[in-house]
């Protein structure tokens, strides 16, 4: 793919992201897919996940995590849906370049009974010559913690492939929701 070729795949991935959360869609199992319908996510072979907060100082082959990608969002969006039914981005900046793409997000969410929180979220996605996933690597502020136990009943930083993802599967389990 040519550098401009890979900046244009690099906003569907930013915006197929967006796009797929604004919708709420998510928490139905909806995938991260550009304007035409197609899968926008290609993680190249060897591709790595990490963050600080969610895997601790460990780093994630993809194609060894516990649970894909699209379940996990779906599992997360769910268990957070519990408590701030309508939970998603209301902003979302996006910085794609020819190696990769940057974004922060805002996401805010009201209890029931009218509690709003949020944080911030950032990722930074680097891909190779064909635009696919060799790196994800993610990060929260501070507000972060507050909103998972509000949200979960728990906060991290988890460490690993499996302890953020059981902290959701008990939540979803107490709730009797099923993924």
């Amino acid at each position: 793919m040519t550098p401009e070729e890979r900046i244009t795949q690099h906003r569907r991935l930013a915006e197929s992201y967006r796009n797929a959360y604004l919708r709420e869609g998510v928490k139905d199992g909806e995938e991260y897919t550009d304007e035409n319908g197609h899968d926008a996510w290609k993680f190249a072979d060897g591709a790595i996940y990490t963050s600080p907060y969610f895997t601790g100082d460990e780093t994630i082959l993809m194609s060894e995590a516990l649970v894909d990608t699209g379940r996990a969002a779906t599992m997360e969006a769910k268990a957070y849906s519990l408590v701030f039914p309508e939970w998603k981005p209301t902003s979302f900046e996006y910085w794609p370049a020819d190696n990769g793409v940057v974004w922060k997000t805002r996401w805010q969410g009201t209890t029931v009974e009218g509690t709003s929180m949020g944080f911030y979220s950032y990722s930074f996605i680097e891909t190779n010559e064909n635009a696919e996933i060799t790196r994800w690597e993610t990060h929260v502020n501070d507000e972060y913690s507050p909103f998972l136990e509000a949200a979960i009943g728990v906060s991290g930083p988890f460490h690993g492939n499996a302890e953020y993802l059981e902290a959701l599967e008990r939540c979803l389990e107490k709730a009797g929701v099923t993924v």
